[in-house]
């Protein structure tokens, strides 16, 4: 299959982002009810709720809602577990998770699956994810749980990628969550996603934004199949389980009313929205749908959290830590995996032979429901960041990032590749022709939350591409852990250029390891003021506002900087750190420098010390 095709087959269920995210499951099984006929009381696939209905919200518009009772039945008192879903109620509740919502409600939980407004079997417009409209259902939704007859009062939001992003934004509501188990939430969407440093995310745009206009239209993802519930009823139970008519719905007409009535946004809405504070033709900015902007409410209400994240997953890594040292007075227990975005398969780069997960997807669960006991019983959730150190196979634990004794180590750029801790050497420059076929590959922490994990493989052919720096071998075993920085001193072509940054090991036989990456658009390289900012944003920070674009002058010396994602790797002696530096990430990223050929020239020396600054200790056993 092609790649938008491989994507749609895959983003079926309980991964999958909004803006914010998307991340898939696999496809799902035949239908078990017969083509062309309804799924009636009396004739329904396995995965069929207990019980389904439309909930009105308060300015009318009725969203589907499915739950799965203990035993079936809604007999005595229950915790809910509460997952809001763009991807089918049905769908998320049988493949979300690897099926651990069947657990959940064999536990002894209700489980309940809500169609976010305009999604799927929802009524309503989906002018924008996560919108304002969305987030007020949020507490119809919630009190409506919370005061069922079958309800004890507490409830929890789960999910991951989108439904991690609506479980996010839940904690805010006012209607008041137990807690939440947040998993690959997208921080911020712009930043941590559909633009990271500025640049836009075109692949991730175009396949995910394609894919959710498909599905909320009631069409098969595969245009070979030409599934179309509203143009033919004899469709919609072949769309099964990705969409599920809800208990009155037998003949399917409220399923296609809900969708002839539908107006929703589209990719090219945000075409022109480059900059976090621009709208796109939709009238929204991607950064109003992430919980980053609704923080005074997250904090406000200080719900417990356990939140999940990868350093090889978009930038959910970041934005976890993002959420952590922006809300000091909020619960939160954080585990960062090298796992794809479903945290069902390792992508450590320093071992590609082993796929199974740290921790394994089972002990990913033990946590989660040692977490919800706690919670429930009312004891404290102790703030801690538990985080997984690439090449090590390992967990560390801190309480802050990065952990207080390491060093802030500024390597310098240096004549013939070279990167040194010492004083600065020579002035001199570097010349770099931007080689825009430059990629990083089809499997990338971009594609994870596509359906293909990260698998970047030895690099060396890559970097042969690329402006390359190494240092010296190291004498002894380091762990690099933190959010690195790139401070450049560059000369370039064009008033627009974009700069990729890549942090590698090399081994001693020369293969050459990817550890992180940051990437910049240069006309967002005014510094910002930490108080004029919506969070807490690494150093050195910057707003991304149209007001503060500032275009390279063609030809003259400017200071480009801007941090990293973070990561935390174990660096062993012989090794040596490696900064890569290219213009462009083709498949992927959106090409800049005005569509024209691109040349720098890196200075380095005293006068300009372009250098790379990394949090390092020695390592301990």
């Amino acid at each position: 299959m092609n790649v938008m095709l491989a994507a749609a087959a895959l983003m079926l269920a309980g991964s999958v982002g909004a803006p914010g995210t998307a991340a898939p499951p696999p496809p799902s099984p035949p239908p078990s009810t017969p083509l062309g006929q309804p799924a009636t009381a009396t004739l329904r696939p396995a995965g069929w709720s207990d019980r389904s209905y439309y909930l009105a919200m308060p300015d009318g518009v009725r969203v589907a809602v499915s739950l799965w009772f203990p035993g079936g039945r809604a007999e005595g008192k229950h915790p809910v577990l509460l997952v809001q879903t763009r991807y089918g109620r049905a769908g998320t509740f049988i493949h979300g998770e690897g099926g651990k919502y069947r657990a959940l409600v064999d536990q002894g939980f209700v489980v309940a699956i809500v169609d976010t407004r305009g999604s799927t079997a929802s009524f309503g417009d989906r002018m924008v994810e996560i919108g304002p409209d969305e987030i007020r259902d949020m507490d119809t939704i919630i009190t409506h749980l919370k005061t069922r007859p079958w309800s004890n009062g507490q409830v929890f939001a789960q999910g991951v990628s989108y439904m991690a992003d609506t479980a996010d934004l839940a904690t805010g509501s006012r209607a008041g969550l137990t807690g939440a188990v947040i998993r690959a939430s997208d921080f911020d969407a712009y930043l941590h996603l559909f633009a990271p440093g500025g640049i836009a995310n075109e692949m991730m745009m175009r396949l995910w934004g394609g894919d959710t206009l498909l599905r909320d239209y009631g069409k098969s993802l595969d245009p070979r199949e030409g599934f179309d519930c509203g143009a033919r009823v004899a469709d919609c139970a072949r769309l099964w389980p990705r969409i599920q008519p809800v208990d009155e719905d037998s003949d399917h007409a409220l399923l296609r009313k809900a969708f002839a009535a539908r107006r929703h946004w589209t990719p090219d809405d945000y075409r022109r929205a480059e900059f976090r504070d621009d709208k796109g033709a939709n009238g929204f900015t991607m950064f109003a749908s992430s919980p980053a902007a609704r923080l005074a409410d997250i904090a406000r209400r200080r719900v417990p959290v356990q939140y999940w994240a990868s350093w090889m997953d978009a930038g959910t890594a970041e934005g976890t830590l993002a959420r952590y040292r922006s809300l000091p007075g909020v619960p939160m227990e954080v585990w960062i995996t090298a796992n794809n975005h479903v945290g069902n398969r390792l992508t450590d780069p320093f071992l590609p032979d082993a796929p199974a997960p740290l921790p394994a997807f089972e002990d990913q669960w033990a946590k989660i429901a040692a977490f919800i006991a706690t919670v429930r019983a009312g004891r404290p959730v102790t703030r801690a960041i538990h985080y997984y150190v690439l090449g090590a196979g390992r967990f560390r634990t801190t309480a802050e990032w990065p952990p207080a004794d390491t060093t802030r180590t500024r390597f310098r750029l240096g004549a013939a590749g070279s990167l040194s801790s010492g004083r600065a050497g020579p002035d001199g420059a570097d010349r770099y022709d931007v080689d825009f076929s430059a990629t990083t590959g089809a499997a990338t922490r971009w594609t994870t939350q596509i359906g293909a994990p990260a698998a970047y493989g030895d690099r060396r052919d890559a970097d042969r591409k690329l402006l390359t720096y190494s240092s010296e071998p190291f004498a002894q075993d380091m762990e690099l852990v933190g959010t690195p920085s790139v401070t450049l001193f560059v000369a370039t072509a064009t008033a627009d250029p974009a700069f990729f940054a890549y942090l590698e090991d090399v081994a001693p036989d020369g293969r050459v390891t990817y550890l992180t990456e940051g990437l910049f658009r240069a006309v967002h390289r005014k510094p910002a003021r930490a108080d004029r900012l919506p969070y807490a944003q690494p150093e050195p920070a910057k707003s991304f506002a149209r007001a503060d674009a500032r275009p390279m002058p063609p030809g003259t010396v400017a200071e480009v900087s801007f941090p990293a994602f973070p990561v935390a790797a174990r660096i062993r002696a012989g090794h040596r750190l490696r900064l890569s530096l290219a213009g462009a990430d083709a498949g992927t990223f959106r090409r800049y420098s005005e569509g024209k050929a691109e040349s720098w020239r890196v200075q380095r020396g005293a006068r300009y010390p372009s250098s790379l600054s990394v949090d390092l200790r020695p390592w301990r056993d």
